[in-house]
Formats: C-alpha cells, sequence, structure tokens
C-alpha cells in the first residue's frame, strides 16, 4: 500500500497504528497462550533471555541502527542523485548488511553458551543454562530474517510504503501461537516448538516483503562495494546508533540480566508488564516516530529548519495525546487488565500482583518514551549522532547503578522498572534542551499547554472509572464480571477522555473530528 504527499503523514501514520494495533492484539492472544501453556516457569524465564539474545542484536545492529541511518542517506541520494544511483546504494547495503547478519547467525551459535551466561549471570541451576542455550542456537537464525525485513522496512518506508514493513509483526505472532498450540505437541520439551514458531514467524515476514519491494522498484542484484561513498556514510552512522536509537532496549535486556538474581519468574513479570507498555508504544508512538523519519530526512536535505521543528512539535503533541491518558490508566486499573489478559492455568493471583508491580513503575515512564521515540529520530534526521549517544551513555549508567540499588529493597524487579523510568526520562530532558541548541528554540508553549489539558483530561477520566475499578475483586470473582468491567472501564474512560479533551479544546481532537466530518460529508 503506497501513500502519496497529498494524503499526508496522518493516513500514513493510521496505516501503520492499525497495522501495529492488529499485531499487538496478535501479541496479546499469544500472550495469553504463552501465560496458559507456561505460567511464569523458570524454564520460561529461559526461553525469553535466549530469545531475547537475537531479538536485542536485531533492533541494534538491524531495525534500530540500520534502518534509521539508511533512510536519511538514502532519501537524501533520491533527492540529489536520482532513483538510479539510490538503487545501486541500496542494493550495496543489502548486500554488506547480508553479510554481517549472517556472520552475526553463525558467531551466535558457536558461541551461545558463553552469551546466555552473561545475560543469565544470576542462573545457577545447569540444566536450565542447557536448555537456554539450547533453545538460543534455535533461534537465533530469527536474526538473519528479521534482520532483511528492517532492511526492507527501511527502503520501503522511504518510498511511501507502510503496510507490509508494520504488518509484518503479525506473521510473527502467527509464528508464536502455532508453536505454542501445535509445534510444542512434537516435542518433549515444549518449548523447543515455541522456538520453531519463532523461526516460521520470521520466515513468513520476509516473504511477506518480497512483492512490496518489488513494487517499489527494488531490483535484487549482489555487489559487495565497501568502499561506495554512500556505504562509508551509512556505517559510520550505525557505530554510534547501535548505542543511541536502541538505549530503550538495551535497558530492557540488563534489567533481565539483573532479574535473573532475584526470585523464579522476575524476568516474566517484567517481559508481561513490557508487553502491555508496547501496545500504547507500538501501536500509536513508533507508529508516529516510523513515518515521520522520512519527511524529517527531507526537511533536512534542504536546510528546512522550519517545517522540521513544526513537524517535530506536531509529532510530539499526538504521541502525548495518547501517551498521557495511556500512562494514567495503565497505573490506575493495570491489576484489573493483568487479570483478565493473563490471570488463568498456570498464571495465578500471585503472578497478577507481581506483573502488576512491574507495570505501575514502568507505566510511569510511557510519556518520556514516547517523547524519546520522537526525539532521538529528529537527531537522526540531522545526522547527529553525538548528542544520542552521550545521552545513552548517561541513562544507561543511570539504569544498571539505580536498578541495582532499588532491586534491593521491597520493590524487587519493580525497582527495575522504575530504574529505567528514571533513567530513560533524564535521557529524555537532556535531548530536548539540546535539540532546541541545534535548531533554534522550539514554541515550548505549544508542547506544555496541550500536555497539561491531556492531564486534566486524563484525571477526569481516573475519577470517573475509580468507582467501577473498586466494584470488582479483580484476583478472584469470575472471569466474565472482571471481563465485562474492563470492558466498560476502557470504553467508558475512552469517552471521557475524549470528551473532557474536547470540552478544554484540545486541538489534535477538534483536528480529527473535522477530517472525520469532512469524510462523512463525502
Amino acid at each position: 500500500m503506497k501513500v502519496s504527499m497529498k494524503s499526508g503523514i496522518l493516513q500514513s501514520t493510521g496505516i501503520v497504528a492499525m497495522s501495529t494495533l492488529v499485531s499487538r492484539i496478535m501479541g496479546f492472544v499469544r500472550d495469553m497462550i504463552i501465560a496458559n501453556f507456561f505460567g511464569a516457569s523458570a524454564a520460561l524465564d529461559g526461553f525469553f533471555v535466549a530469545f531475547r539474545i537475537p531479538n536485542l542484536l536485531r533492533r541494534l545492529v538491524a531495525e534500530g541502527a540500520l534502518t534509521v541511518s539508511f533512510i536519511p542517506v538514502y532519501t537524501e541520494y533520491m533527492m540529489k542523485e536520482g532513483r538510479e544511483e539510490a538503487l545501486r546504494l541500496a542494493q550495496k547495503t543489502l548486500t554488506v548488511l547480508t553479510v554481517i547478519l549472517a556472520s552475526f547467525v553463525l558467531l551466535g551459535v558457536i558461541f551461545s553458551p558463553q552469551i546466555v551466561r552473561v545475560f543469565a549471570y544470576g542462573f545457577s541451576d545447569t540444566s536450565l543454562l542447557s536448555l537456554t542455550t539450547s533453545l538460543n542456537r534455535v533461534m537465533f537464525p530469527y536474526l538473519f530474517m528479521v534482520g532483511i525485513v528492517a532492511f526492507c522496512m527501511g527502503y520501503l518506508n522511504s518510498h511511501k510504503y507502510f503496510f507490509a514493513p508494520a504488518f509484518s509483526p503479525v506473521l510473527l505472532n502467527v509464528g508464536f501461537i502455532t508453536g505454542a498450540v501445535w509445534f510444542s505437541t512434537f516435542f518433549d520439551e515444549p518449548l523447543y516448538g515455541l522456538a520453531a514458531g519463532v523461526l516460521a514467524g520470521g520466515t513468513l515476514q520476509l516473504i511477506l516483503q518480497v512483492p512490496y519491494m518489488l513494487k517499489a522498484g527494488f531490483k535484487l542484484k549482489l555487489s559487495f562495494d565497501l568502499a561506495h561513498p554512500g556505504i562509508r556514510r551509512i556505517f559510520r552512522l550505525i557505530v554510534p546508533m547501535l548505542f543511541g536509537v536502541a538505549v530503550y532496549q538495551i535497558n530492557i535486556l540488563l534489567n533481565t540480566v539483573l532479574a535473573s538474581m532475584l526470585p523464579r519468574g522476575s524476568i516474566s513479570y517484567l517481559y508481561y508488564s513490557d508487553r502491555l507498555n508496547e501496545v500504547v508504544l507500538g501501536v500509536f508512538i513508533v507508529s508516529i516516530g516510523n513515518v515521520i523519519l522520512p519527511e524529517l530526512s527531507r526537511f533536512t536535505a534542504t536546510d528546512d529548519n522550519t517545517s522540521l521543528k513544526r513537524l517535530y512539535t506536531q509529532a510530539m503533541r499526538a504521541a502525548l495525546f495518547l501517551a498521557v491518558p495511556s500512562s494514567m490508566a495503565l497505573m490506575m486499573i493495570g491489576k484489573a487488565v493483568i487479570s483478565v489478559l493473563f490471570m488463568r492455568g498456570e498464571f495465578t493471583a500471585v503472578e497478577t500482583e507481581m506483573t502488576y508491580l512491574a507495570l505501575l513503575f514502568s507505566s510511569l515512564g510511557i510519556a518520556s518514551i514516547s517523547m524519546l521515540r520522537i526525539t532521538t529520530p529528529t537527531f537522526f534526521s540531522l545526522k547527529d549522532t553525538r548528542a544520542p549517544v552521550i545521552t545513552s551513555a548517561i541513562a544507561l549508567v543511570l539504569n544498571v547503578s539505580l536498578g541495582y540499588v532499588l532491586m534491593q529493597t521491597h520493590l524487587l524487579h519493580g525497582g527495575l522498572a522504575l530504574a529505567n523510568t528514571i533513567a530513560v526520562t533524564v535521557q529524555m530532558l537532556i535531548l530536548f534542551v539540546w535539540l532546541q541548541k541545534k535548531v533554534g528554540r522550539l514554541k515550548l508553549q505549544e508542547i506544555i499547554i496541550p500536555f497539561g489539558k491531556y492531564l486534566v483530561a486524563g484525571g477526569i477520566m481516573c475519577a470517573a472509572i475509580f468507582p467501577l475499578y473498586n466494584s470488582v475483586n479483580w484476583l478472584a470473582d469470575p472471569f466474565a464480571k472482571r471481563l465485562g468491567y474492563l470492558v466498560v472501564m476502557v470504553g467508558l474512560g475512552g469517552l471521557v477522555y475524549f470528551a473532557a479533551c474536547y470540552l478544554l479544546g484540545v486541538e489534535e481532537l477538534k483536528k480529527a473530528m473535522g477530517r472525520i466530518g469532512e469524510r462523512i460529508g463525502r
């Protein structure tokens, strides 16, 4: 699906958001199935460690670093050198990436025992370490497949094709579900079936990109040329971006290392909490970030700082419009959400309470993470990697040191979630100040005043649903009652928030209603 310039960022974001929404719904189905089959066991902790290692490398080497470094350089080549030269750059990039990914997979499989020992430092059970290592070896080729998908994402987004990259995670969830329900029946250890599902999902993701790549004009040609100036520029940007763009994911992985030192199930509690936060961040915030990066790169290529600042401000307001109420809602009714989605089978009331402890503190950082995911690509569109690297280093040190201290308290794994929230917030504040020094002062009132309105509307929303929340025992009442009350709370909360925003004169809501009215009137 291609989006014309006339359709604009709103429609592009809508395409990505709707595709991602389907993915998140499928992700919930996946997580409910995993929770039902495996609960929050030590073996499942091992699976999550084994999966997170190639998944983190994918986000760093491919999706994180490659995508955000490829798009600005490729976009500039299209605008200044022409499409033929840009295509040659894309072909050379894919060739180099293929070699790098294949090398990573080979090294990952060979050195899996050593890698697992680093990331599961707290695992003392030798049988659990052995299982984690085996699962890691099975799933490492996923890095190759999804790394190529990430390249396709950069290429397709540059040509304003957003559907295939955004929809591909749905297929990973299909693989996960198939692995849990079907593949697992063929193995003595069912988690191997789950690992096989990851590989099946990665294969389906890659296959989906092919017709869209052809439609966008890509022609496959292997050409290994590290001397090409465009390649050199891309890979000069990649090294600092490895550290800069994915600091949030690095922090999550470091939390995994620290959580492995805590009581059984801690890694799983953080995982389930992270999944709930990613619904908000993935459906809307990441969608906005993915769409604006090519546009920001076009403004940078033409030295149009005025348009860049206007787009940045609009993106920040749109992100906060959704992030603020989501954060407040998860903090208030998070236990209800966890209870309905996950509390069945091996996932008991104890797991529900422990997961909510992580969710309470991690959801505090949704607004900061949302702002960071808009601000960091803005620096990269300006080809500035210094600021993200410095702030990422600060955030990493802060996260690890605070996490280690807070996990020693009664907060346990909740302390790790709180440390990550604090670290990301500090990073965002520093970057926001530095961005203004780089592009000129932003009209802060255009962000601060709407933010205040979102907080007020969110407060009214919470007050409206609080009586309903207190009417249910979320750990003991029948599932039908819990589900019914949760649906009513979500629906009522949404209506109250949007109504309050309308009364407060929130511009984003009025614009959206105006566009809906225009469509109805056609």
